[in-house]
């Protein structure tokens, strides 16, 4: 008799899971009524896309996805083990007025992480299911009877490529030069994340170091890095890979693995930054990943081999160049995706869309550019120093540097154009970097070990600061990674 229950039970918990995976494997937004109460008593709680939910102190609780949800939830805590505990003295186990539970990674006596012994999980908890794209902590141990929660989810080991982005090792580099210093203050407390034009790594050196701290490492060559997230993501590329890395940097694991099919190139981000906007190699299409969900959201066929793509202030407008021919196109984002011509313009480093003006950094013509978009036609030109390289957009001024260390600013009220700077170094400068909330660039130079802090307010030089790598690509995190 007690083995015909047990059948039956086994059968029941099939039958759920079952249910479950074919149901929720794609749902893995937490409920409403759970991000409230989440907020309301863990306010300094994160919630990743995927589900998972992790703390500033390194507490992880992983969501368990109920079986038989009750109706019209209010999310108030039921039960928990210790029992009688609030959530914010952070229970071994929480569970919700929907049956919805909360298990949080502990370590054994041995120091493997894994959750609380099963006799301490409600019953109901244990016939739910974890969501079926989460990336559960790897070398996590689940106890025997609760394997079928499961589902198809994979357990990583703990020595698996997940954890191998974060423990990149960098070569020491023997100076008699101190490699601390002071920084501007705009500066303290950040993260560079730095590519070079040989190394599979992006090196991660804190705003106050002359040094890398450590390394991530990929697959391959970096195509680009990318911050998302209020810095809690990173998105990274790699030469001849079609798949876009999401590396988690609270819980320091590959997070996801986003496939486009093709090789991703370049990516841009919308206004509120909750959608990238990724061009690859050899497709005629754009690609659009949701950043709240990380999935790829849509594939949007266009016209050409899209490079050099910008998006417009107001997230109307997109616009490319065909990496084939040259020819400039303007994709409408109003749900109709008109796409249409604008322009043919040799060697385009860098462009900027202002309403219905397209605005073109030529590298071999030394000049910007101005298109009308409505005429289909140059309106303007503005000669600059060599090798105009990269433009920015503040208050109404085009900050525009050039390889041969200039920065010109080109006034859109009036159309007139002024040199700001010369800086003293010979090389070649590539890239300009707003230090949020600030009136700072941070300058990159391709050819020396060396950015500048730069002022454009005040129209000078901060700091010059010398690193021990060169620097192809820069991006800045506004956290410090240790």
């Amino acid at each position: 008799m007690k083995n015909k229950y047990f059948n039956i039970k086994n059968i029941i918990l099939v039958v759920c899971v079952y249910f479950l995976t074919t149901v929720s494997a794609f749902a893995t937004k937490l409920p409403d009524y759970i991000i409230n109460t989440l907020k309301s008593e863990l306010p300094n709680a994160a919630i990743r896309f995927d589900g998972l939910v992790s703390l500033p102190d390194g507490t992880v609780y992983l969501p368990v996805l109920p079986s038989n949800p009750k109706k019209n939830p209010a999310g108030k805590v039921v039960s928990t083990y210790p029992a009688n505990k609030k959530l914010s003295q952070k229970p071994d186990v929480v569970l919700f007025d929907s049956n919805f539970a909360l298990l949080k990674v502990i370590k054994n006596k041995n120091g493997h992480i894994t959750v609380t012994d099963s006799k301490n999980i409600p019953f109901v908890v244990k016939t739910g299911i974890f969501p079926q794209d989460m990336l559960v902590p790897p070398g996590l141990i689940i106890p025997e009877d609760m394997k079928i929660m499961m589902g198809d989810l994979k357990i990583a080991t703990s020595n698996s490529s997940v954890n191998d982005i974060f423990k990149g090792h960098v070569q020491a580099v023997k100076s008699d030069k101190p490699s601390k210093f002071v920084p501007v203050p705009y500066m303290s407390g950040k993260t560079l994340l730095v590519t070079t034009l040989d190394s599979k790594v992006v090196n991660v050196i804190p705003s106050d170091s002359l040094v890398p701290k450590f390394a991530l490492t990929l697959d391959n060559l970096p195509k680009f890095i990318q911050p998302v997230c209020n810095d809690d993501y990173i998105l990274v590329a790699s030469a001849g890979k079609t798949y876009i890395d999401v590396a988690d940097v609270r819980q320091e694991v590959l997070a996801k693995k986003i496939d486009l099919g093709y090789q991703p190139t370049e990516i841009i981000l919308n206004s509120d930054k909750s959608k990238a906007f990724v061009a690859a190699a050899d497709a005629q299409a754009l690609f659009v990943i949701d950043l709240k969900t990380m999935t790829l959201a849509e594939k949007i066929k266009v016209k050409g081999y899209p490079k050099n793509i910008a998006i417009s202030s107001d997230d109307k407008i997109i616009v490319y160049s065909d990496k084939n021919t040259g020819d400039i196109y303007t994709l409408n984002l109003d749900g109709t995706y008109l796409n249409s011509y604008a322009y043919n313009a040799s060697n385009v480093s860098k462009m900027v869309v202002i309403d219905k003006n397209i605005y073109i950094l030529s590298r071999t013509e030394n000049e910007l550019q101005v298109i009308d978009t409505e005429i289909k036609d140059l309106i303007f030109k503005q000669p600059l120093a060599k090798k105009p390289v990269d433009m920015m957009l503040i208050d109404n001024k085009l900050y525009i540097l050039c390889a041969v260390g200039e920065i010109d600013v080109f006034n859109l009220d009036d159309f007139s154009c002024i040199t700001l700077l010369k800086l003293p170094e010979s090389g070649f400068s590539k890239k300009l970097i707003r230090v949020e909330g600030s009136n700072i660039l941070l300058v990159t130079n391709v050819t020396e070990k060396k950015y500048y802090v730069y002022d454009f307010v005040k129209n000078s030089v901060l700091q010059a600061v010398n690193t021990s790598v060169y620097i192809n690509d820069l991006q800045l995190l506004n956290k410090r990674l240790d």
